[in-house]
Formats: C-alpha cells, structure tokens, sequence
C-alpha cells in the first residue's frame, strides 16, 4: 500500500502541478507493484480532493481524523 500527498505553494497553486505530480506518482507505484494508493484529504478541501480524482482515486466511507480516506485499487490481493 502506498500513501501518497501533496503540498503546493500558494504562489504556484490551480497550475495543474500537483495533479500532474500525483498522477505520474501513481504511475511509478503502478511499476513497482504497488497494489493500493491511498490518501486522507480533508472534505472540506475540494482542490486536494480534485487532485485525487484526477490521480484516479476515489472516496470511501473510511475517516480517519476527521479526513476522508480516498484509495485507487491498482491490483486485486
């Protein structure tokens, strides 16, 4: 299982980078047998939850302090 994140500085955000970023990482945890990727966003931070959607994650109904866990199957166990 790989956790992936993102920060991007308030000067270089709505760029597409962090989408960008967390797509090709998802690309390379593909390659390395990586069978789950997940994230915790917030539900309130519809920019990361765009970013993640994008990255080909979806929301579940698992929280964990108060996030949502967001995860992208890319193989069966």
């Amino acid at each position: 299982m790989g956790a992936i994140a993102w920060v991007v500085g308030t000067a270089w955000q709505g760029r597409g980078f962090a989408s960008e970023a967390a797509s090709a990482l998802v690309g390379w945890l593909r390659s390395h047998e990586v069978r789950t990727v997940l994230a915790h966003i917030h539900p309130g931070h519809h920019a990361s939850a765009a970013v993640a959607r994008a990255a080909g994650l979806t929301p579940t109904d698992l929280r964990q302090d108060g996030e949502v866990r967001w995860e992208l199957r890319l193989a069966d166990a």
